[in-house]
């Protein structure tokens, strides 16, 4: 039945059969589950072409298709007609729509009232009748607008009220505005209408001047007004004269003598003002906003005064500076009552120049010397004085002068300050931290150092108060072995022969025994007044008994064997005399007259038990002992020491070829 259906328009059957509500719920199911139709573009603009693309439909699956205006099947555009290749027109034709070979429909030159939906019917081999429905909007594109002002006078700065229209010639269309290509921002100056096509400034400035324009707009496009350039009228404000030299102190300009100078007027204003100049209240008849002086002089010396006027806004200011006319200052030289002075004491400077009309500026060491109550400045700080000199006050002073146009400054004057010595204190060598008493081992180096600051630097002198008296100059004090001899009051003298200040420090030097040395020195009734603080008293007992036994039994071996040497010798005839006893052994030949005795350095020596018997077989020599090591040996006593064993042995006889370390007492009395 489908394929012999005659879809031509006019045929009162086939409008029955399409508007039979229940075939148009079944063709409704069928075409939503397979037919499609894409608009391209969706909103055109007049003119346009629009495709409406079909989609979903093979070729050779139908046997003939329809478009119609509408949602309904009563304006048709076109049908194709598979079988007979075939296409009718419809009422709704107007010459602009045509088929392609897929089925889709294209309008050309669209106009606003093609705005609507578009359906197509079609008959397939399978599924029998499908339809599907798509609409698209055309819009008229916007024409260009005309922008205007309403009111046409100046507009002056704070003072005018400006008002801008956008006229289109288009309905539904939305206007935006724009200040030299960018949207225009809000602000609280400014109001806008409900329809965007008024925008009103409200105590305008000179920041609103610019190029404005509007835009008119739609969906299919936009059309901009030509540029409005809004001027706002101000000033002038503020007046600055600028000359063409960097001699400006403030409001004083200076120039050299015979100089050429321009005086720029500067202001903002719009439109440009007129000037004109004075020199001391005097018109000079330039109406220019440059002045130029070709030669200065003595003559153009004076106050310059610029009035500028705006015409249109009727405002007028003016401005005015002070023109110093000068020659370049001469190099200045310092003098100086003295350049070596004592702290405390008072100095002054002068800064010597013929030029008048300048500055004076003193510096130290090539910084500006801050004021201080110290300080005195006069003569137009020509003159300087410093009252109380400090030791920070030495250095390099110098002087600078100028005036407005040069500047110049004078060779440098030493100022030395002396001072000193300051409190001494006295640190041991490689040291920092100060002492008042030092421990040293006994036998070991000591070496300190006295420091006093002082210019010009201090002279020292180290004394040492004790049993054995020590001057040494200089700041460092070296002994090389400290002995008992060294303990007391070491003073440091510092003096400054300037000043005339004189300096003392002293430091307690405290010997330590060392317990390095060997017990039985240690043991020596000399040394038993000091022992080693570090040892206990169990342990000291200890070595002392253990000592003495060893004594005891080498004193009874010498004795024992010194006596059976003898007894021989008495039995064969007595001594042997007028000879030199030359022995290598330790124990020499004694008689029975004689023992062996220990010295006070732990030695071991024969003593004459008899005054009236003296051995024969030896030769003294009648002086006291110059052994060598006698030195080092007194170097480890104690003072009470030294003096005991000076008693004990005052008088000494020596062997003329003595054995090592032994030495014979000799009783003063005989």
């Amino acid at each position: 039945m489908n394929a012999q259906m005659d879809l031509s328009l006019g045929d009162p059957q086939i409008n029955g059969l399409l508007l039979t509500a229940p075939l148009l719920t079944l063709w409704s199911l069928l075409g939503a589950a397979q037919l499609t139709i894409i608009s391209q573009p969706s909103i055109a603009g007049v003119g346009d072409d629009v495709l409406l693309s079909l989609h979903g439909l093979q070729e050779g699956s139908y046997v003939d298709i329809t478009w119609f205006r509408g949602t309904g099947f009563l304006r048709s555009i076109l049908s194709y007609y598979t079988e007979t290749e075939k296409v009718a027109i419809g009422p709704a034709f107007t010459n602009r729509e045509c088929l392609q070979s897929t089925g889709s429909l294209i309008i050309k030159g669209v106009k606003v009232t093609d705005s609507e939906n578009y359906t197509i019917l079609v008959n397939t081999r399978v599924n029998g009748l499908i339809w599907a429905t798509e609409s698209f909007q055309v819009y008229v594109k916007p024409s260009k607008p005309n922008l205007t002002r309403e009111y046409r006078e100046s507009i002056i700065e704070f003072k005018s009220v400006v008002k801008l229209m956008c006229n289109p010639d288009d309905v539904d269309v939305s206007i935006r505005w724009f200040l030299n290509n960018t949207e225009l921002p809000s602000s609280p100056r400014l109001s806008l209408s409900s329809d965007n096509k008024t925008v009103i400034f409200h105590n305008v400035t000179r920041r609103d001047s610019g190029y404005y324009h509007c835009e008119a707009w739609n969906p299919v496009g936009f059309q901009k007004s030509d540029d409005f350039n809004l001027i706002v009228y101000y000033g002038p404000d503020e007046v600055t004269i600028m000359p063409d030299t960097d001699s400006i102190w403030g409001s004083t300009i200076g120039v050299e003598i015979n100089s050429s100078l321009t005086f720029k007027c500067q202001v903002e204003s719009n439109p440009v003002p007129t000037c004109a100049w004075y020199l001391n209240e005097s018109n000079l008849g330039i109406s220019e906003c440059n002045y130029y002086i070709p030669r200065a002089s003595k003559n153009n010396e004076g106050n310059f005064k610029c009035t500028v006027k705006n015409w249109l806004t009727g405002k007028s200011t003016s401005a005015s500076v002070t023109l110093k006319v000068a020659e370049q200052v001469t190099k200045p030289r310092v003098l100086a009552n003295t350049t070596s002075i004592v702290e405390e004491g008072s100095v002054n400077f002068t800064c010597d120049t013929p030029d008048a009309g300048i500055e004076v500026q003193w510096l130290l060491d090539n910084q500006i010397i801050p004021l201080s109550d110290r300080l005195v400045l006069s003569q137009e700080n020509r003159s300087l004085t410093i009252a109380q000199v400090h030791r920070e006050d030495a250095g390099q002073y110098q002087c600078a002068t100028w005036n407005l146009i040069s500047r110049n400054i004078s060779d440098p004057v030493s100022l030395t300050v002396n001072y000193g010595p300051d409190p001494i204190y006295i640190i041991p060598e490689y040291e920092s931290s100060r002492v008042n008493s030092i421990e040293i081992k006994l036998g070991s180096t000591l070496a300190l150092l006295c420091i006093a600051h002082s210019q010009p630097a201090a002279q020292y002198h180290w004394s040492l108060n004790s049993t054995s008296p020590l001057e040494q100059d200089g700041s460092l004090l070296t002994i090389e072995v400290i002995t008992w001899d060294h303990q007391g009051t070491c003073m440091c003298l510092a003096w400054n022969n300037l000043t005339q200040v004189i300096r003392s420090a002293t430091v307690t030097i405290r010997v330590e025994y060392l317990r390095s040395y060997s017990p039985l020195l240690a043991l020596n009734p000399i040394f038993l007044g000091v022992p080693d603080s570090s040892l206990s008293a169990g342990v000291i007992a200890g070595i002392v008994v253990g000592v003495l036994a060893a004594v005891v039994l080498s004193t009874g071996l010498v004795y024992f064997l010194v006596i059976r040497k003898r007894c021989p010798e008495k039995k064969s005839g007595g001594h042997m005399k007028g000879e030199k006893m030359r022995k290598t052994h330790l124990e020499p030949n004694l008689g029975q007259s004689e023992s062996v005795a220990i010295d006070t350095l732990g030695s071991k020596r024969p003593r004459n038990t008899s005054a009236q018997e003296p051995p024969e077989d030896l030769i003294y020599e009648n002086k006291a002992p110059a052994y060598h090591n006698q030195s080092r040996h007194q170097a480890f006593l104690s003072p009470l020491a030294n003096d005991q064993l000076h008693k004990k042995e005052s008088v000494y006889e020596t062997l003329s070829s003595p054995y090592e370390n032994i030495y014979y007492a000799i009783d003063p009395v005989t």
